[in-house]
């Protein structure tokens, strides 16, 4: 089981994220905010670190400056993510190992856990079914539900 971090500023799309992911099996942290994202990165080694680019007091691209700036973190898989997808161009001394631009597929964040993950084993609980709540109103008024 991989250890994974999700960085955003958008609870919900933290959220999001961190729900797909763990749905193949991984262990997911989330922040939100770059200076959580921050302290984590210096608490918890991870297998994965996907984070936002546009956040207040530390940006993804600072985050990711940090992680390949140290020896010990350096190697570590880094997906940054943004709603502006000509950030994914700009010119930095550090690259991401992949960008996401939102609103996302769900099929990139598939094509991410599958490039940058192991698949966790039978005995880690894999489990591929990625369940989501969606809200409902109590009155569904002359919907289809309504006629059941």
């Amino acid at each position: 089981m991989a250890k994974v971090l999700v960085i955003d500023d958008e609870p919900s799309i933290a959220t999001l994220v961190a729900e797909i992911i763990e749905g193949y099996g991984h262990q997911v942290y989330t922040a939100f905010n770059g200076l959580q994202g921050l302290d984590s990165i210096k608490q918890t080694r991870f297998d994965l670190i996907v984070s936002d680019i546009m956040m207040p007091h530390v940006t993804g691209h600072e985050l990711l400056q940090f992680v390949r700036s140290h020896a010990g973190l350096a190697a570590t898989p880094f997906v940054l993510m943004s709603a502006v997808s000509h950030l994914s161009r700009l010119d930095t001394d550090y690259e991401p190992d992949a960008f996401l631009v939102k609103p996302f597929d769900i099929t990139r964040i598939d094509e991410v856990v599958q490039a940058f993950l192991p698949v966790p084993s039978d005995d880690e609980s894999f489990k591929k079914t990625i369940h989501l709540s969606l809200p409902f109103k109590q009155n569904y008024g002359n919907s289809f539900l309504a006629r059941e």
